[in-house]
């Protein structure tokens, strides 16, 4: 396994959460979201908020180190952004896409998770690519 750079792999989890935290407010796609996935915001609540975020962070922190694995120790910013983009979008975006059609969850949810992931995972390629 080459080598890691763990502060490079935290500030990527920590800024994709940071991501999280916008793409999914009021301010962006939240109240969409909400609508699409049949949550009312204002009521229904999905867990304790400290459950759910440690929890997020945890998997957040294991998806950038896996990547920065993948992409290698010392990545351009180009190249890492581009396998960003090319997990987000080829990866990620196609199974969540698989699950929703069997769910029967609305394209509209489709398109503002894997919009996110997408985002994230190039997020991700920036901070790995100006940390190599």
């Amino acid at each position: 396994m080459p080598e890691l750079n763990w502060v490079a792999i935290l500030v990527a989890a920590g800024s994709s959460f940071m991501l999280g935290g916008l793409w999914y407010s009021p301010k962006l796609f939240g109240a969409a979201w909400g609508r699409a996935a049949g949550i009312d915001a204002k009521c229904e609540k999905t867990g304790h908020p400290a459950r759910v975020f440690g929890v997020s962070f945890v998997l957040s922190v294991v998806a950038a180190a896996l990547f920065a694995w993948w992409i290698g120790p010392h990545p351009t910013v180009g190249f890492a952004v581009s396998r960003g983009l090319l997990v987000g979008v080829g990866f990620v975006a196609t199974c969540f896409g698989i699950n929703y059609q069997f769910a029967n969850r609305k394209n509209l949810l489709w398109a503002i998770d894997a919009g996110y992931h997408t985002a994230q995972f190039a997020l991700f390629g920036v901070v790995l690519g100006l940390f190599g």
